[in-house]
């Protein structure tokens, strides 16, 4: 089941001990709350249109901080970035949490 689905559903879905998992995944800190004063960021237009669709979502929002983070809810997203241009290693794990989001 989709995390989505067992969200929407208040299902809470299983994890295995890591010793267990078959795809270990490292151990990441809880999403970091964006602060009020937090400043908000334009991407180019490609780019937005590029997260919207593989996260598929309508609305994306995007401030300046640290640590890099993607949060998702319903059909809001809200990502944290360093600067608005991002360096390669930067945009690859952008990608990596937007996919690990999905499965």
């Amino acid at each position: 089941m989709h995390a989505a689905q067992a969200q929407l559903l208040g299902i809470m879905p299983l994890k295995l001990k890591s010793a267990f998992d078959p795809n270990p995944q490292p151990t990441a800190s809880a999403p970091q709350p964006v602060e009020p004063t937090a400043v908000a960021l334009t991407l180019s237009a490609q780019l937005q249109q590029d997260l919207c669709l593989a996260a598929n979502v309508s609305e994306l929002s995007v401030a300046a901080g640290e640590p890099l983070s993607w949060t998702r809810r319903a059909q809001q997203a809200h990502l944290v970035i360093p600067e608005a241009s991002l360096s390669a290693t930067q945009k690859r794990a952008l990608w990596q949490q937007i996919w690990r989001g999905q499965s």
